[in-house]
């Protein structure tokens, strides 16, 4: 059905949208009917009938099932529960649905329909595998993502594979070699060695954690504010999907040195697939998420990438309008942040420079270095 110039889901149609002041729900077809009702903000309610406005527009959904990185899997009732009895969670998704109607009100008077953003195909630059100097050589050597993947718990899992599958292989084709920590691996033991290799210049994946840790297999704090060396994270660029880790931990890593953070302030809500529609409300999180990572992959700055992450979940918001998707869709867009220098970016390659001729000691180093000592 469609309602200015918004495709909606025949339940998504019936969901109301705001409260008129004789405290009447109407819906996006009256709103859009009468443009001067989406004026002002549903703030503005008092809590009680901002929770029944919330409560209805539950009810009228499907059945679904929300992941919470950090949190767990709640049923659509479970929420409609937090929501009525007002917990910390209750009251956060309450604030999602309010600002998530404001959003939709405003852009029911029309415009072009958001867009997905133009995601270049990836290249492998054409450099000389090595540079002539004066006395030296430099040789090219190419650089390493490091992927910290939680396959080994219920909500991050998913995630992680589709990360796995669409978002490590765009790092290969561009020539970074890639490190992936995944299933038991993905722990802090075997994550400092490779963070502090100076090849590496990107970190990424998706694990729990809070506003101070990043976590992987088992609750394993991989990065904790207070608890890692500089050098696990100078000058990298790093993009974690974990629950509240840009509010501390990500300001923590750039004032060690990280180039740039990109991360989530609150809770990463995503909703799983509902069957019953067409669209696939998985993939658009997921898509929307990975939008940076693939950004920064093909060459693209910070500032570039974050900015084509937002236009990737306006773009997903727009294909479920009025829906749970759309809510979270919106919450964890306006959650999302960029710290650290936006004109950030990184290359599959590095030069060292040899210098000839070597005394002794430096090609001793240099083999003792390159292989395995024995008696």
């Amino acid at each position: 059905m469609k309602i200015g110039n918004l495709q909606f889901k025949e339940y998504a149609a019936k969901k109301p949208l705001t409260v008129s002041p004789t405290g009447q729900f109407l819906t996006a077809r009256d709103v859009a009917a009468q443009p001067s009702l989406s004026l002002g903000s549903l703030f503005t309610l008092d809590e009680d009938t901002q929770i029944k406005l919330a409560l209805e527009r539950y009810a009228l959904e499907p059945e679904f099932k929300l992941g919470v990185i950090g949190v767990g899997v709640l049923t659509k009732s479970e929420v409609m529960e937090q929501i009525e009895e007002r917990t910390e969670f209750g009251q956060k998704a309450l604030r999602a649905e309010m600002q998530y109607c404001n959003e939709l009100m405003a852009s029911l008077g029309g415009g072009a329909l958001p867009a997905w953003p133009t995601v270049p195909k990836p290249t492998v630059p054409r450099i000389p595998p090595w540079k002539p100097v004066k006395k030296c050589i430099k040789l090219r050597l190419r650089t390493r993502v490091l992927f910290c993947e939680n396959t080994t718990d219920g909500v991050t899992t998913p995630f992680a594979n589709y990360r796995i599958k669409n978002v490590h292989p765009v790092f290969v084709a561009r020539g970074f070699s890639k490190v992936a920590l995944t299933g038991t691996d993905d722990i802090r033991q075997n994550f400092v060695p490779q963070a502090k290799n100076g090849l590496t210049v990107y970190i990424s994946g998706i694990g729990h954690g809070n506003y101070s840790v990043y976590t992987g297999h088992a609750g394993n704090h991989i990065l904790e504010v207070g608890h890692y060396d500089p050098a696990e994270v100078k000058p990298k660029s790093i993009h974690f999907l974990s629950c509240q880790t840009a509010s501390k931990l990500g300001p923590d890593t750039v004032s060690k040195g990280a180039n740039s953070y990109a991360g989530y302030t609150e809770n990463f809500i995503l909703m799983w697939d509902n069957s019953s529609t067409p669209v696939n409300e998985f993939l658009l999180f997921a898509k929307s998420d990975s939008t940076y990572d693939v950004m920064m992959a093909n060459g693209a700055t910070a500032k570039q990438a974050y900015e084509a992450t937002v236009k990737a979940f306006n773009a997903a918001i727009a294909q479920v309008p009025n829906t749970v998707a759309a809510t979270y869709l919106t919450w964890d867009r306006d959650h999302l942040k960029l710290l650290g220098n936006p004109s950030a970016k990184i290359v599959p390659y590095r030069y060292v420079k040899v210098c000839f001729p070597m005394t002794a000691l430096e090609r001793e180093d240099a083999l003792a270095l390159a292989g395995v000592l024995e008696d």
